[in-house]
């Protein structure tokens, strides 16, 4: 079955000497493993080994068999170009990071339209914005909303919140409640708008923090989800 689809490339290995296997979230076609051949090694093909950066927004066409086994993709070309995500060191970290978060979120070959579409806004806002302290706690959140294992914005009027439930409560500083100053703060990144996260004033050590706890959260919720390796690159990056 020939298959167009846009596509987000979340990481790749190398195989062999000229080869790599691309692992990308398809909009029809949800998560899927292409190999690429031959090229590590050509310039002239019509798929090149830029194209396979982490978080770049392909169109590709594929001949989908659907059998388990990997695909080959026949065409491919940028969709949405992105400035300075490959280029900028803060920005390629943040994208190193999420290429291993959705690698580890994203398992199945079931489509999920609704994500999909998210990440690609989210990664386009990333590419053009100055203000990048606070995006990863906001995609990460976003994304367990929309995965349905999101903190519960409905009691958001309580002080605590419960790690285990997501949910907040007034339990005080039980086992696995957040503080209240740390549900605060998480409550200032629900339903914000990407372009108000400037308006979130952490320092670093407050935002480490939280970054943390999101990923705690992460892990309570999804036994399979380890902490990223990269996460401690991430920590590094905002001095204010």
């Amino acid at each position: 079955m020939l298959v167009n689809t846009a596509a987000l490339v979340l990481s790749t290995i190398k195989y062999g000497e000229s080869d790599i296997i691309a692992k990308l979230f398809t909009r029809e076609l949800g998560v899927q493993s292409y190999m690429i051949k031959g090229v590590r090694k050509s310039r002239k093909g019509k798929l090149r080994i830029s194209f396979f950066q982490p978080l770049t927004q392909l169109e590709i066409q594929t001949n989908h068999k659907g059998k388990g086994n990997l695909e080959y993709i026949k065409e491919a070309r940028v969709r949405v170009p992105y400035s300075n995500i490959h280029t900028d060191i803060v920005k390629g970290s943040i994208a190193l990071f999420f290429s291993e978060v959705l690698s580890q979120l994203l398992i199945n070959d079931q489509p999920d339209e609704s994500l999909f579409d998210y990440l690609n806004y989210a990664f386009e806002f990333l590419d053009v914005t100055d203000h990048v302290a606070n995006f990863s706690i906001k995609v990460l959140l976003d994304t367990s909303v929309i995965m349905g294992f999101g903190i519960d914005q409905a009691s958001n009027d309580q002080p605590y919140l419960n790690l285990l439930t997501g949910v907040f409560d007034d339990n005080g500083l039980q086992p696995h409640h957040t503080t209240q100053s740390e549900a605060s703060l998480i409550k200032q990144f629900m339903g914000i708008k990407f372009d108000e996260l400037g308006t979130i004033k952490m320092n670093r050590s407050s935002r480490n923090s939280l970054l943390s706890l999101v990923i705690d959260y992460f892990q309570i919720h999804l036994q399979v989800f380890k902490k990223p390796s990269s996460l401690a690159i991430l920590k590094q990056l905002f001095d204010s």
